[in-house]
């Protein structure tokens, strides 16, 4: 009798097993009217990624529920891909260039896609590969990629879908902004870090007075871009500043001081600086008042011209430098170890800015009310029970989603700008020159114009 090796070696047997499975197509599927159909999407991961231990749950959750509803007689199908990954992609596409001696910016938009799909190319299958090692079942005849031209083509469609409905929309408004990638990002995209810094706490003189009001602040670098100071209408210790102007440190310039009971009267001196250009809370003060908005920070987060000093320094050299200046000047107070947390780009792991952009956003209030309704009605459960609640606030208390990405990697929005300002919206470039003719009354209109 053969004896039978004391210890498993999957190396051995798995790989002739899923050979085995490939060979007699098992995993594929067709429609079938006779069966019920049950399909998965595989959330895809990125292109540029291998898997990790997140992966590995997910798909052997998807990999168990497939295979148990190919056993119970349905029609499963479980669909395969990977993500185009807009942001770390290019990041890995530039950072492969820049070893060659190539920057980004000598290169036209068309030839850098060709070292994007060059690159995709040859690291891109590494994460389905890893998939068919796990032995997962899914329909490789189905595999996706997210650029492909199928997809492309949907992305498009359903772009150009949104927007004639009024659910996408192009305008200004506070987004966070990667300096390393120099792009928007979504809120899912900034991950949020627990930090231990200072609080700064800087004196503003009241202008005519000899007096001083304190403002306790994390980014003492922002304060070239202050145009108000916010007290709580409630605070008895800063009743005396109402009305009053003060003067911002260094900078020298005359700004009110205003009432909101947004502001936090125990936080810090419960005087709170406003910079309606780089934070949000801050931005929604300088719309409710009407307040100026300075953008002090170039795209890379070093300082713009319109700070008006510390130009060209990169913002955290200005920290340390400001630091000392006002301190030199007496204007620091004081300042303490403080603990925040600070949002950083998921993608590039450097800190983010809040920053006023033009981008197109998808409004949520409809989409997220669609999917709350089945959930508040027991249709789709949660388990366990107590993240029905986290869903409902997370669903009620979303914001408008930033779609677009200032990026030469990934689905071009398909919107052509007319000669005399406004755009159109269309799948194809003969969609658009007709709405283009429509909208301008100018039926001698070309696409070179556009």
């Amino acid at each position: 009798m053969r004896e039978l090796p004391k210890v498993y070696d999957p190396k051995q047997v798995e790989k002739k097993i899923y050979q085995m499975w490939l060979d007699g197509n098992y995993f594929h599927a067709e429609r079938d009217p006779d069966k019920k159909p049950f399909t998965i999407v595989i959330p895809p991961p990125n292109v540029t990624g291998v898997l990790h231990m997140g992966h590995m749950l997910n798909n052997t959750i998807q990999d168990i529920l497939v295979r148990r509803a190919r056993m119970e007689g349905k029609n499963a199908c479980w669909v395969p891909g990977t993500d185009h990954a807009s942001i770390a992609t290019e990041a890995k596409v530039v950072n492969k260039l820049a070893a060659q001696g190539i920057k980004k910016t000598d290169l036209s938009r068309d030839e850098f896609l060709k070292h994007a799909w060059a690159w995709t190319d040859e690291h891109g299958g590494i994460i389905l590969k890893q998939l068919r090692k796990l032995g997962a079942s899914c329909d490789w005849d189905r595999t996706a990629f997210t650029m492909d031209e199928k997809r492309s083509e949907s992305v498009l469609k359903v772009f150009v879908d949104l927007y004639n409905k009024g659910l996408i929309y192009r305008g200004v408004r506070m987004v966070n902004w990667d300096p390393k990638a120099l792009t928007a990002l979504s809120d899912e995209e900034v991950i949020y870090k627990e930090e231990h810094g200072k609080l700064f706490y800087l004196r503003y003189k009241i202008e005519g007075e000899d007096g001083y009001a304190v403002v306790a602040t994390t980014r003492p670098e922002t304060i070239m871009g202050d145009t108000a100071m916010c007290i709580n209408p409630n605070d008895p210790k800063n009743q005396h500043l109402k009305g009053k102007k003060v003067i911002v440190p260094l900078v020298g310039r005359v700004i009110p001081v205003i009432e909101d009971d947004y502001v936090d009267i125990e936080f810090g001196t419960g005087c709170l600086k406003v910079t309606p250009a780089h934070d949000v809370n801050d931005y929604m003060l300088g719309e409710k008042y009407n307040l100026p908005s300075i953008d002090i920070f170039n795209d890379n987060g070093t300082i713009s011209k319109a700070a008006g000093m510390y130009i060209g320094m990169d913002r955290f050299d200005v920290r340390k430098q400001i630091e000392k200046d006002l301190e030199a000047a007496g204007l620091l107070e004081k300042t303490e170890a403080y603990t925040n947390k600070v949002g950083y780009s998921e993608r590039t792991n450097v800190v983010i800015e809040p920053k006023l952009s033009m981008q197109w956003f998808l409004k949520m209030e409809h989409l997220a009310q669609i999917a709350l309704e089945p959930v508040m009605k027991d249709d789709i459960k949660f388990y366990p029970a107590k993240y029905k609640n986290t869903y409902r606030h997370w669903m009620e208390n979303i914001k408008d989603w930033c779609i677009s990405r200032q990026l030469w990697w990934g689905h071009r929005i398909p919107a052509y700008f007319l000669p005399e300002g406004g755009y159109v919206v269309a799948v194809t470039d003969e969609e658009a020159l007709k709405l283009a003719r429509e909208k301008t009354g100018n039926p001698n209109l070309k696409m070179t114009d556009l």
